[in-house]
């Protein structure tokens, strides 16, 4: 291993199932356009703070007033969402915890290498947080913070938890832009696109470590 170095991941479309398949089975199920609930969250969260999503991620709203939010934006766009139950719990319904990314977080933690959970949060139900506990040193998640991904803040307040400087940090995201501003603040860098092994692979060169999945 070299010398001080860690590892971080995101959650959602990282350690689990792809967010936008979630999403749009929720949408199959309720006759909503293929896309629109998310659309309709961006146009609201066109802002310096983010909007809804925003204010979410940060904890700064509860998740009971998003529902609301969202509910009165599909309503208005023509939509019937279900009447009873949350819906930001329908949208994620499908994102359950999945892939061997888990596996290779194990193998890097028992290899001495710190790892952490760097998350933006819708609520904080959807984390299986015993798994989490056990694959990880640290978890940053945005709700409890109060600070969200790609605000800088996020990166250094996780950088500061886990220990190490960012050069000697490798971050896992979905999100390109995410993946940039860890990349600006000179971690390494990788942007997650479902392929475990490559994944892999490039956290191996990082932190050698021999990570890679057969």
């Amino acid at each position: 291993m070299t010398r001080g170095r860690a590892v971080l991941f995101d959650y959602g479309g990282v350690l689990t199932r792809p967010i936008a398949a979630s999403f749009a089975a929720f949408e199959r199920e309720h006759d909503i356009d293929p896309g629109r609930s998310f659309e309709l969250l961006v146009a609201a969260s066109r802002s310096s703070g983010g909007g809804p999503i925003g204010a979410l991620e940060r904890g700064e709203m509860t998740v009971e007033r998003f529902d609301l939010d969202l509910r009165t934006m599909l309503v208005e766009a023509g939509y019937a969402p279900p009447p009873e139950g949350s819906l930001v719990d329908g949208l994620f319904a499908g994102m359950t915890p999945d892939g061997r990314l888990w596996e290779v977080a194990a193998r890097a933690r028992a290899a001495g290498v710190p790892t952490g959970l760097l998350s933006n949060s819708w609520g904080t139900e959807m984390y299986p947080w015993d798994r989490i506990d056990a694959h990880f040193d640290i978890a940053v998640v945005s709700g409890q913070v109060g600070l969200r991904k790609p605000d800088p803040a996020i990166y250094e307040l996780a950088l500061e938890r886990i220990g190490v400087r960012a050069e000697d940090c490798a971050f896992v995201d979905d999100l390109h832009r995410n993946v940039e501003v860890a990349r600006g603040l000179g971690m390494y860098g990788v942007h997650h696109v479902g392929d475990d092994l490559t994944t892999a692979g490039a956290l191996t060169e990082f932190l050698g470590v021999d990570l890679a999945l057969g």
